[in-house]
């Protein structure tokens, strides 16, 4: 994959996890104000908001391991365009093979 393809695909992919994420937090803080049945078991508000935000955090550790291994390649990509380079020694040349 090239890098500007790479490149896009992380900031699409980093953008659907950061508002599926927000959607989790709100959806998290906003069932505090609905009313609750008695029949029905509720978990505890710290349970919740554990629930919500550490999967946020490695979400965020994942995304950031992921841009630095991005940015990694790009530089291991950078030293080895060998195109421009003027050889001292032209290349040997091997002849076809006879038949």
């Amino acid at each position: 994959m090239n890098q500007p393809l790479a490149e896009t695909v992380f900031w699409i992919a980093t953008a659907a996890c950061v508002i599926a994420e927000l959607a989790i937090l709100w959806s998290t803080f906003a069932a505090r104000g609905a009313i609750k049945s008695e029949l029905v078991p509720a978990a505890s508000p710290r349970g919740e908001l554990a629930w919500a935000v550490i999967p946020a955090l490695a979400l965020g550790v994942l995304l950031t391991a992921t841009w630095q291994r991005i940015e990694a390649r790009d530089a291991h990509m950078g030293t080895m365009e060998h195109s421009g380079m003027q050889h001292s020694m032209p290349m040997p040349q091997t002849p076809p093979p006879e038949r």
